[in-house]
């Protein structure tokens, strides 16, 4: 509970704010395969998650924002099911 509440506290800071960072989970060519991974992280985390296809592939990213110390606090908890992700400047898609 209290680890939702922290989540979602830090969450709010960037939802509103413009883009430079972002944490980028996954690339998956089984969209299906995508989503149960997604489906696997904490709610508040999940709200989080946008999703494009290029391709036969499908990109998975969090939210853009401005505080890269934010996506440090938060990046433990995405790593714990992309084991892979990491934290990058944004860019046009």
């Amino acid at each position: 509970m209290l680890r939702t509440i922290f989540i979602s506290l830090l969450l709010s800071t960037f939802l509103f704010s413009s883009s430079n960072f972002t944490v980028r989970l996954a690339v998956f060519g089984d969209k299906v395969r995508l989503q149960k991974a997604i489906d696997r992280l904490p709610p508040a985390l999940k709200e989080t998650v946008r999703t494009y296809q290029r391709g036969n592939l499908t990109y998975a990213h969090s939210i853009p924002t401005t505080d890269e110390e934010t996506l440090k606090k938060l990046l433990p908890a995405y790593q714990q099911i992309f084991s892979d992700a990491y934290i990058a400047p944004t860019r046009k898609e």
